[in-house]
């Protein structure tokens, strides 16, 4: 009976090899087990699509929120770009108008989405490179539609103090004097006030989006509603 076990134990030793080969041929992983840079390639491979795929919806969401910074009829023409805090870009869709729409950052304090005018970028670009004062020559504007944070409203160049939450708003950005306006300088939710007051970067900031409000036509009635007041 031994001769005849031995046997049977070399034929299932030969079958369970035969097996283990006809796996390896067919399973990518356990051929590239014998070979540890099929690994790297075999992973790469399928891994890259996916990164890809990722890399797209990523910019697809910068400009879906870059587009909402200011009104539509700006940015749907609009070049859609990101910008380092030294003001150089990286277009992501290119424009067939003057503006330039910046994705920001949610995360981080003083990066919002922006929509910003040819004259807006020469002020804004000033301010990051902490110029004494802009050189726009004309009034820029710069929408800020979906809110923004800041570190100050007195003082441009801020950086650690506190974040400010804000709502959304626009700018006119010209040298703006506040006392001869009677406009306040101090952050609010709502209507127009002169941000960075007394220094060279002093602006007209309005919170609220252009087009709040019903627009007038012929016949229509005024309606006024009682508001209350801090005495």
């Amino acid at each position: 009976m031994e001769p005849l076990a031995r046997r049977k134990f070399i034929s299932m030793v030969a079958v369970s090899g035969a097996g283990l080969a006809s796996l390896n041929a067919h399973d990518p992983l356990a051929r590239s087990a014998e070979t540890p840079t099929a690994i790297g390639e075999a992973v790469e491979d399928v891994a890259a699509p996916d990164g890809d795929h990722m890399a797209e919806e990523i910019e697809k969401e910068k400009i879906r929120r870059a587009m909402l910074a200011g009104p539509s009829f700006v940015t749907s023409e609009a070049k859609i770009a990101e910008m380092d805090r030294q003001g150089n870009m990286t277009v992501l869709r290119p424009g067939t108008n003057d503006w330039v729409c910046i994705p920001g950052d949610q995360n981080v304090v003083g990066r919002p989405d922006m929509a910003i005018d040819p004259m807006g970028m020469v002020w804004f670009k000033d301010l990051l490179a902490r110029k004494p004062k802009p050189t726009n020559t004309s009034p820029g504007l710069i929408y800020m539609l979906n809110g923004a944070t800041q570190r100050s409203f007195t003082d441009p160049f801020d950086t650690t103090s506190p974040a400010i939450p804000i709502g959304p708003h626009w700018m006119i950005l010209w040298p703006f004097d506040a006392k001869a306006a009677g406009l306040s300088t101090v952050m609010r939710d709502g209507g127009t006030m002169v941000m960075f007051a007394g220094t060279p970067y002093a602006h007209l900031h309005i919170c609220g989006s252009p087009w709040d409000g019903s627009e007038y036509h012929r016949g229509d009635r005024g309606v006024w509603t009682m508001r209350y007041e801090h005495q």
